[in-house]
């Protein structure tokens, strides 16, 4: 703990912090120890010099107590301090009782503390059976993401079927493990009941049902993505559902989206119109300029479609045909196709496919960063970027209070607030901010560069913890798109 080596005294205070001491003497050495380190001069030292002292006091408070496994089951998960819940909950879940499960679904009512709360809905799992799926949904809301986690794990575990659409809605979750999770448990209930579902949610009545089946449809490459979506622009009646549908259109890459799009354009007026020409700007500025010449659907000849839109009458009548609208725009998109390169739309793919990398390695990152601070992780390389990440959120909260601090000197009530807002901000205001920002900037090189790292642990299997598995499948399929897309390029 005397070390001039900043890394080695933090790795001294993290191994401090794993290990148990069952001799008072020996506690009382290594608290003086760890007081001292309290004020190191390393945010890392200091962090788990305290997390440490933490996991002692406990130990003490059981050395008065009794170990605390002796106490019942039952008292536990009365108790007022949330550990003695939690370790309840933990019990009862490794030991299967079953006959526990109606005093958690009591207790889960009001339970506050979300290590508690994730615990019990881990452990209610294991109790559940599919039609008792409502109890646990509406924790998909919650604000831990622990709790939203190990819901989704939990509904994936009773294979939930009603918890669908439910599971769409946290697909748009912040949390990028949340996102990965529910993409996992949808998985799981097959292609057809997903589709069959993301049905069912188009056509109800509910605007929040539509608006995630569209999110959702806009993320499934799949034929019966595109005509669900093309469909809802036709069929729905309000405006709002047809304007994100058209909008969802936009992240497909294909030619019968394109040429939808661009019949929406030339036969539609008003926001229809308006809307589908943004998505095709959208489209553009994310694929490129060159229109798409391939389509996942499929099709009928072109010669018959032209018949049929010939059978419906000559004069530029609309229609609603999706593939008569193909047919009749497919050769305009041809056109404009004509000596545009594909190299612009295969840059624009590759530059996606890569802030998407970047994305999951930072994911990755978040996930062993958390695993350093549990003192999980025992890789030199990787605790020292741990160290550095840590001495980066200390620095973000300080700008970021002191940001704060300057705000609250500002002159309240209405006309107070209207002055402020054509006020500009002060020197020191803008300072506090421009530093979070660098800060905040060079903790996600540090936690993209600790997800790389974890990568090459993990393919050559020197570090394979289970939580790092899904993320890591969900890294290696976009590493091989991205292979692809830059053999493409040459």
């Amino acid at each position: 703990m005397s070390n001039i080596d900043d890394d080695l005294r933090a790795l001294s205070a993290m191994t401090l912090m794993k290990l148990d001491y069952p001799e008072k003497e020996t506690r009382r050495e290594v608290t003086e120890e760890l007081i001292k380190a309290t004020l190191d001069r390393n945010v890392a030292v200091r962090f788990f010099a305290r997390k440490a002292l933490d996991k002692i006091k406990k130990a003490d408070k059981m050395s008065k107590m009794g170990e605390v496994f002796e106490i019942p089951v039952e008292e536990r998960l009365y108790s007022e301090d949330y550990r003695d819940r939690l370790s309840a909950a933990m019990e009862i879940k490794n030991k299967n009782m079953a006959e526990y499960k109606d005093k958690l679904l009591e207790l889960i009512k009001t339970e506050e503390h979300n290590f508690v709360k994730a615990g019990m809905i881990s452990c209610l799992k294991l109790f559940l059976n599919e039609a008792e799926a409502d109890i646990l949904i509406k924790y998909l809301h919650d604000s831990d993401s622990r709790v939203r986690a190990n819901t989704i794990e939990a509904l994936e575990h009773i294979k939930a079927q009603e918890a669908i659409p439910a599971l769409f809605t946290a697909l748009r979750d912040p949390d990028n493990r949340i996102r990965a999770a529910a993409a996992k448990a949808l998985q799981s209930f097959g292609e057809e009941k997903v589709f069959g579902e993301l049905k069912k949610m188009l056509e109800s009545p509910e605007e929040w049902m539509k608006v995630s089946a569209i999110y959702a449809l806009s993320h499934i490459t799949a034929p019966e993505s595109i005509e669900m979506l093309i469909e809802t622009v036709k069929t729905a009646q309000q405006p709002e559902t047809k304007i994100k549908a058209i909008i969802a259109l936009a992240n497909y890459y294909d030619q019968s989206t394109y040429v939808f799009l661009r019949g929406l354009e030339a036969n539609s007026d008003g926001i229809i119109k308006e809307t589908a020409a943004k998505a095709i700007k959208l489209t553009e500025e994310k694929f490129g300029p060159n229109p798409p010449e391939t389509t996942i659907l499929n099709l009928q000849d072109d010669d018959a479609q032209n018949e049929k839109a010939q059978n419906q009458g000559a004069g530029g009548e609309k229609t609603d045909d999706l593939a008569t609208t193909v047919s009749n725009f497919f050769r305009k998109g041809k056109d404009e196709a004509i000596e545009l390169s594909n190299r612009t739309a295969l840059n624009f793919s590759v530059s996606d496919t890569q802030k998407e990398i970047d994305e999951q390695l930072k994911s990755i990152g978040n996930t062993v960063f958390d695993m350093y601070q549990a003192g999980d992780v025992e890789f030199f390389d990787l605790i020292s970027i741990g160290n550095e990440i840590l001495k980066m959120n200390f620095f973000i909260q300080k700008y970021t209070e002191q940001e704060e601090k300057t705000e609250t000197k500002k002159e309240t009530g209405f006309f107070a607030q209207l002055k402020n807002l054509f006020t500009a901000s002060s020197p020191e205001q803008k300072s506090n901010a421009n530093h979070a920002k660098k800060f905040t900037k060079r903790k996600d090189e540090l936690l993209v560069k600790m997800g790389k790292l974890t990568v090459k642990k993990y393919e050559s299997k020197e570090f394979t913890p289970q939580i790092l598995e899904a993320p890591y499948l969900i890294y290696e399929k976009l590493f091989k798109k991205l292979e692809e897309q830059k053999k493409k390029l040459g």
